[in-house]
């Protein structure tokens, strides 16, 4: 079952998602957290319910449904997951089920990362990786630090002779 949203679809059985045909990395804890709301998006998830559902027989925190609603948010932005006080949480932003005349339609996804979705929340093995899209740019780009300082001294010597 696919669901779209804002610029986003995602596939509650292959857990993917992708944001205008590209596909973003989303951790598995997070993306079944993502598949549960939205495929019962009227309804109000319990953190039991949720625990049960994403980490079927683990002993673990109620921090972990915290923080994975929080990594949610944090891509989706606050508005997309209502918290009930001590009832649960509810998807909010307005959603669309896509047929499967529309997935025959869209052209194979490319992919790519975001900081945003590269965090180790949800993740049992705690491993991060980095975006090569920023990888690239943060080795071509060159420090500011340098021409800051040039800067700054020439400021300070020309204060000093003139005043």
């Amino acid at each position: 079952m696919k669901f779209r949203f804002s610029h986003f679809e995602f596939d509650c059985e292959a857990l993917v998602l992708t944001n205008n045909g590209k596909v973003f990395s989303l951790n598995e804890k997070p993306a079944k957290l993502l598949a549960l709301l939205l495929m019962n998006a009227e309804h109000i998830h319990s953190k039991d319910e949720i625990l049960e559902a994403v980490w079927p027989g683990r002993e673990v925190t109620n921090q972990v449904v915290f923080q994975s609603i929080g990594h949610l948010r944090a891509l989706f932005g606050d508005d997309a997951i209502k918290t009930f006080s001590r009832k649960g949480y509810q998807w909010q932003l307005p959603l669309s089920e896509v047929s499967d005349e529309e997935v025959a339609e869209v052209p194979s996804p490319t992919v790519e990362t975001s900081n945003s979705t590269q965090s180790n929340v949800g993740n049992d093995n705690n491993s991060t990786a980095s975006s090569p899209a920023n990888d690239a740019t943060a080795n071509t780009s060159k420090p500011a630090w340098p021409l800051a300082a040039a800067t700054l001294l020439g400021l300070l010597a020309g204060a000093y002779f003139f005043v």
